[in-house]
């Protein structure tokens, strides 16, 4: 893990890697535990949007599952060493122009913008297609169980 996140102070997740987590995908589970154990002991920090959480509660609410909803927003929250970045003025203009620039989904856009004006040098994600954008090393889960 120390080659994925040394040298690296900020790191920023994509969703892909609280949902993978969560709910305990048998390609990524052991990778993404690694990741989040190490950011929990503070190996780096990690920056997340805000959109990852409303994205994260989606399939909780489709099941009525208050619980679970509770549970991702409290971990999302109080996650250590992991700042739940707000959607800014300032993050929704970086993303037009990643997004005008890329080609970007929008959540994307969105969160990748995120990464890099919180100062994340890298993002892990599992979306090849943003390996294109500039300013910030971008790493696929994929590549890293291949």
């Amino acid at each position: 893990m120390s080659e994925l996140l040394g040298q690296h102070r900020v790191v920023a997740l994509d969703t892909c890697v609280w949902i993978y987590h969560l709910e305990g995908h048998p390609d990524y589970r052991d990778l993404t535990s690694e990741i989040l154990t190490a950011v929990s002991a503070g190996q780096c920090t990690a920056v997340v949007s805000e959109l990852t959480l409303m994205e994260l509660l989606v399939r909780p609410l489709q099941l009525e599952r208050e619980d679970v909803v509770d549970e991702y927003e409290a971990l999302l929250t109080h996650f250590p060493n992991v700042s739940l970045v707000a959607i800014r003025r300032e993050i929704l203009l970086k993303a037009a122009a990643l997004r005008a620039r890329y080609g970007l989904r929008t959540p994307d856009a969105v969160i990748v913008a995120t990464g890099i004006l919180q100062g994340a040098t890298r993002i892990i994600t599992h979306d090849r297609h943003w390996k294109r954008v500039e300013g910030i090393d971008v790493v696929c889960l994929g590549d890293l169980c291949e």
